[in-house]
C-alpha cells in the first residue's frame, strides 16, 4: 500500500479516503474482524482490501455489477464467512462517508434490475435495496470491529 497506489485509487473514483480509514488499513495489516452489533456478532472474518494496483480492477470484476453507485460507493472489505461486501458511500458526505454492508445472497445484479424494471429510476431503487447503512461513518464503524481469534475455535 503506497502513497502512489492510494493516490490513484483516489483519482479513479475522484474522492479522498477518510484518514481513520487509511491509519486504519496500516494498522490491521491484513487481520480478520468480527462485525459486532447489539452485543451479537452478525458477521465474521472480515477482511480489508488491499490499496494496490489490482484495487480498482477487483472492484470492477467483483462487486460493481450489484453496486448501486459504484463511483461514489466503494468497496473496501469483504466477509470471508458470507461473502457480504463493506463500502464507503460518499453520496452524502465526500469527508465522512457512511458505511454500507451488502448481503451478497440477496443482491440483485444490474441487469436482472434493468430487465425487470420499466424505467431507469425503478432499476436504481432495485439496486438501491442491495445496501443498507451500517455506520454513519468509518470511526463508528471501527467500533463495531473486534479482531478476530487466531484460533479457529472460539
Amino acid at each position: 500500500m503506497s502513497n502512489m497506489q492510494i493516490e490513484n485509487i483516489q483519482k479513479y473514483y475522484g474522492i479522498v479516503f477518510p484518514h481513520e480509514y487509511l491509519e486504519f488499513q496500516r494498522e490491521a495489516g491484513g487481520k480478520a474482524f468480527d462485525v459486532i452489533e447489539y452485543g451479537d456478532v452478525i458477521d465474521w472474518e472480515i477482511r480489508f482490501s488491499i490499496l494496490d494496483d489490482q484495487f480498482i480492477e477487483n472492484n470492477i470484476n467483483m462487486v460493481d455489477d450489484v453496486n448501486p453507485d459504484p463511483r461514489r460507493i466503494i468497496p473496501f472489505a469483504w466477509s470471508v464467512s458470507s461473502g457480504n461486501n463493506y463500502f464507503l458511500d460518499y453520496r452524502k458526505n465526500s469527508e465522512s462517508p457512511a458505511v454500507l454492508v451488502m448481503d451478497h445472497e440477496e443482491a440483485m445484479v444490474r441487469e436482472d434490475a434493468e430487465s425487470e424494471s420499466e424505467t431507469p429510476e425503478q432499476a436504481q431503487q432495485l439496486l438501491e435495496e442491495n445496501v443498507r447503512e451500517i455506520a454513519a461513518n468509518f470511526n463508528a464503524f471501527i467500533a463495531c470491529l473486534k479482531a478476530r481469534s487466531s484460533n479457529p475455535v472460539e
